[in-house]
């Protein structure tokens, strides 16, 4: 029976008009763990991924399939571990939030626009929800995870902030990719894939395909950073680069980071040591939890079962 189910087309009525029926052709384009993603699932995928990002349209639309079925796999990997561990309930304060970001980054000012906007692109704004949903699940399941192995170096970034009163400070606007690889010889066609991408849509539209940190709902954005929170290797990176450049992949415990320079200023500031302590330490926390997140995924995704049809 089940062979039987993977090669027998089935067929869908989408809409009956008064004179015909119109039947669309559904078959299997992967399966993980025993759940399917139809060919269905990706036509909704890539009308989601371009209604978010239109300059998705500039791309040959193969490698929007690619970039679609990529994103329902990861997305299938995550829920099928979050179930293992709790039903996912969204807080719904939380989520009618990151919707309202969303929709902003795109310029629509409410969410009746924004269902309006979903609706003429044939899109379920409840399985709009639903994909949000998955995400915040994950990092709450992250969170749960390892919240203990967070470990926060309070004295080191008290030196760090010191530096503030003893030389300008640069002041860094930056965006991020995250990317990782299952073996060293995907390295250079998975670096040479995603240049190619920055060249064709920009470094935002980029990271919100490829990359696997949770800035990528911003397009990277990790907003402003004093140059003193970062290492030694970063820093040393971004002194190449000028800006509007991004670095070269560098190296991390949770893949291979590629950092955007879009502005730079150089201040000689009074802060608010308190509360710019508070900042270094959210940045480092959300740092590692990242780093976690990433490595985790990695793992969960190594020892799936995973048919692509």
């Amino acid at each position: 029976m089940r062979n039987f189910f993977f090669k027998t087309y089935i067929f869908l009525i989408l809409s009956i008009f008064p004179f015909k029926t119109v039947y669309c052709e559904i078959f299997i384009v992967a399966e993980i763990n025993q759940e399917v993603i139809t060919n269905i699932d990706v036509d909704f995928e890539k009308r989601y991924l371009v209604s978010l990002n239109p300059n998705l349209q500039k791309l040959d639309q193969n490698r929007i399939t690619e970039f679609a079925k990529d994103s329902l796999i990861n997305e299938k990997i995550k829920k099928i571990e979050i179930e293992r561990s709790f039903e996912i309930k969204p807080n719904q304060a939380l989520l009618s939030k990151v919707i309202e970001n969303i929709y902003s980054s795109i310029g629509i000012s409410n969410l009746s626009e924004f269902e309006n906007y979903l609706s003429q692109n044939n899109i379920d704004i409840e399985r709009v929800k639903e994909k949000i949903s998955i995400e915040m699940a994950w990092n709450d399941l992250i969170v749960k995870i390892f919240t203990n192995e967070i470990e926060i170096d309070e004295n080191l970034i008290k030196k760090q902030l010191k530096k503030f009163d003893e030389e300008k400070v640069d002041n860094l606007l930056l965006s991020e990719i995250i990317f990782t690889i299952n073996n060293k010889n995907e390295f250079e066609s998975k670096y040479d894939e995603i240049k190619k991408s920055i060249n064709e849509i920009g470094f935002g539209e980029t990271a919100r395909i490829y990359s696997l940190s949770d800035s990528r709902k911003s397009g990277g954005n990790l907003g402003w950073i004093y140059k003193n929170q970062l290492s030694k290797e970063i820093k040393d990176e971004l002194n190449e680069i000028s800006t509007g450049d991004f670095t070269k992949p560098i190296v991390t415990s949770g893949g291979f980071l590629i950092l955007k320079l879009n502005d730079i200023k150089s201040e000689s500031l009074e802060i608010d040591k308190d509360a710019q302590l508070k900042k270094m330490i959210e940045f480092e926390r959300e740092r590692q939890f990242t780093t976690f997140s990433t490595l985790y995924y990695k793992r969960i995704y190594n020892i799936a079962e995973i048919n692509e049809k």
